[in-house]
């Protein structure tokens, strides 16, 4: 059997007026971007946009240490710089600090199979 990663979600803030930079870069990405990630370690990464906060779900082993590698990229910082004006709080997505995810409540699977795992 292949064991699942870990899951993870945590919401960033965005300036109102950063909103539409902040989706457009996201849903055209820089392909370095997106390589730079799945090699540090996020086997999955989906952002949903709600009003002004940006919402990320991770499927990795461990959302830090991908951030840790990420954040030791030259594309990372790039990346970081260019998106600077977008955060109403700089979030720590750069290996800087651990990011603060989440809590979990509910998963219907795990519940109905009698234990409810955070990640």
């Amino acid at each position: 059997m292949i064991k699942r990663k870990n899951r993870y979600c945590f919401v960033i803030e965005l300036n109102e007026d950063q909103v539409d930079d902040y989706v457009e870069l996201h849903k055209n990405p820089w392909r370095e971007t997106l390589e730079g990630l799945k090699a540090a370690g996020a086997d999955e990464l989906l952002i949903y946009r709600y009003k002004n906060f940006s919402i990320l779900f991770y499927e990795c082993d461990d959302i830090n240490e991908v951030y840790r590698k990420w954040g030791a990229t030259e594309t990372c910082k790039k990346w970081n710089a260019r998106l600077a004006k977008a955060y109403k709080v700089t979030p720590s997505i750069d290996g800087s600090d651990d990011v603060e995810t989440l809590e979990k409540i509910f998963d219907l699977n795990q519940q109905l199979a009698g234990k409810l795992e955070q990640y």
